[in-house]
């Protein structure tokens, strides 16, 4: 490699790394948390379990889920429905906006146990958890903090880039992993820099990747709207329907269309997810990693017949996938494990790349005033006999 080559992708490194230090930093040390989300609610008690029921008793239907929150929220339309817990069966939340209100984001949720019909405190008020997650996602700011995030994750994966291509050449004459202790305290710094960076390379390009994409998921969400959702709009039939069947039927007749599957959400006609007539039935798979493979089963509002269903296209299929990969919660406590490991040496080579850099950064400046004083000495003679 050239040397003007090789000072360019140094200045690269170099810049990439110092502009998103302080960000890594608190992406770092939040997503380590959120790495053991289930055990940390577990431990705080602010996890949800669902409530002990007679065997056999009966369950409430979603229409008298949905009766029930409408009853209790006078003014209000429905938006949709979700479900979560195992197999997506433990609780039930029936989220209500202004009539006419296409965004979800207008809206409240109301949760319910599944079995007993019970209203559940799920989301009443923040968890730990779920604060450090607003923190880990947009900083509190919303969606042009999350952009934000996004572009930080851009510019820490140019940075790992950068310090692959770099690591070959300095490295060239050194066994790999080499640490020189013993030598100046700078280099055993540089080493282990380097040593720790490598180790975690290949990870955190996936973490980086998959972070970017999710940090953008509103514009991803928006181009499946615009394409996808749109092309419903067009081929399926557009007027109101006079009256809704229950949502169990549409529940019906999505699981006869694609069966095997867990419910995820259904989403009433007139939200941004659906269309102006349809429900639509949101299904997923049982593994952690199926559970963000989504199936839709278009159902019909009025008729209760089924009108289209597909998976979902190819990049949205991407980005429900790096959820897991970003936060590693798909195989158990030992890959979270191996994850918080990694973020740990993230974090070891963050913090090492930038003593190396504040150091190297005392001495470019000393040397700079030691010129200057040169300088200055010989434009003014008097000054350097007086010294």
């Amino acid at each position: 490699m050239k040397s003007t080559t090789l000072r360019g992708w140094y200045a690269v490194h170099r810049w990439t790394s110092l502009i998103c230090t302080i960000n890594l930093l608190l992406l770092c040390v939040t997503g380590l948390l959120l790495i053991f989300h289930h055990e940390i609610d577990e431990l705080l008690g602010q996890d949800a379990h669902p409530a002990a029921v007679a065997e056999g008793a009966p369950r409430p239907t979603l229409q008298q889920l949905v009766d029930k929150t409408l009853a209790a929220n006078p003014g209000t339309a429905m938006q949709s429905l979700s479900f979560f817990g195992e197999d997506g069966e433990h609780f039930v939340g029936v989220r209500v906006g202004p009539p006419g209100a296409a965004s979800l984001r207008e809206g409240k949720s109301v949760f319910y146990d599944a079995a007993s019909g019970e209203t559940h405190n799920i989301g009443g008020g923040d968890t730990f958890t779920g604060f450090i997650l607003k923190l880990h996602v947009n900083l509190f700011l919303g969606f042009p903090g999350q952009l934000f995030i996004g572009l930080v994750g851009i510019v820490f994966v140019l940075s790992m880039v950068s310090g692959i291509v770099l690591y070959g050449p300095f490295m060239r004459k050194l066994a790999f992993g080499l640490v020189r202790f013993g030598r100046q305290v700078r280099i055993v710094q540089a080493d282990l820099h380097n040593l720790s960076a490598i180790a975690v390379m290949v990870w955190a390009l996936v973490v980086g990747l998959t972070g970017t994409f999710l940090s953008l998921s509103p514009l991803i969400i928006g181009i499946w709207q615009k394409t996808e959702l749109a092309d419903l709009v067009r081929t399926l039939p557009a007027t109101e329907p006079r009256a809704l069947v229950a949502p169990d039927r549409a529940v019906q007749v999505a699981n006869a269309a694609v069966p095997g599957k867990d419910l995820a959400f259904v989403f009433y006609p007139g939200t941004e997810y659906a269309t102006k007539r349809h429900y639509m039935v949101v299904l997923r798979g049982h593994t952690e990693l199926e559970k963000r493979v989504y199936n839709i089963a278009v159902v019909d509002a009025e008729t209760g017949a089924l009108a289209d269903s597909r998976g979902m296209p190819w990049y949205m299929q991407v980005l429900l996938l790096s959820g897991p990969f970003h936060f590693g919660d798909y195989a158990g406590m030992p890959l979270k494990i191996l994850w918080a490991l990694l973020t740990v040496l993230t974090t070891l080579a963050t913090v090492s790349g930038f003593i190396i850099w504040m150091k190297r950064s005392k001495k470019a400046i000393r040397r700079i005033d030691e010129r200057s004083a040169e300088r200055a000495a010989i434009a003014n003679p008097s000054m350097k006999e007086q010294g």
